[in-house]
């Protein structure tokens, strides 16, 4: 017996579908407030290299993320794929617009500190969310269609933006904002 194929409905085709146009159209298009480049200037390729593992699943925003629960085994499922080099970013996606922002930006922080004290610490998550006020020169990068929470490696993190240092890519940045980026570099 082969493998188990899912079952995928409209709905989560027409999520996914919406999510990956926002990308298109907007996180992988050059923006003046970066200096020119995409809002997101690995999306792209990352999109087109397939290595972006995406699920369309309802997840309790008020999950106590149990080192046994579903969103840690999730974690650590794409952790595995990402050593072996078949996926860089793990990409969740709420399909009910409606949960709100405060409860999501609890979610990531209790997940970046579930990760931060396991065997998954190399890991960081980010939100986006349809209210998100996440802003960087009058752009609002993390405005997507869907809540939805990305996983991805500290160190691929650190390469990629250390890519952009001598770009002005970084210049509309906060000091906090950098901060959150891992900069200055210690």
């Amino acid at each position: 017996m082969g493998p188990v194929t899912p079952v995928v409905t409209s709905r989560e085709v027409a999520v996914l579908d919406a999510v990956i146009s926002w990308s298109e159209q907007f996180i992988e298009q050059p923006h003046e407030v970066f200096g020119g480049l995409p809002v997101c200037p690995f999306a792209r390729a990352a999109r087109l290299k397939q290595t972006i593992r995406f699920e369309i699943r309802p997840f309790a925003l008020d999950a106590p993320l149990a080192l046994d629960g579903g969103i840690m085994a999730l974690v650590r499922e794409f952790a595995d794929q990402a050593a072996s080099g078949i996926f860089e970013t793990l990409f969740v996606i709420h399909p009910d617009t409606q949960q709100a922002l405060p409860d999501l930006l609890a979610f990531v922080s209790r997940l970046n500190s579930r990760l931060a004290g396991s065997e998954l610490s190399e890991f960081q998550a980010f939100e986006a969310h349809p209210g998100s006020d996440f802003c960087v020169g009058g752009v609002y990068t993390r405005r997507s269609p869907y809540p939805s929470f990305q996983v991805l490696s500290q160190r691929l993190l650190k390469k990629s933006s250390d890519s952009l240092l001598d770009s002005p890519y970084y210049s509309r940045f906060s000091t906090e904002m950098l901060r959150a980026v891992g900069m200055p570099r210690r």
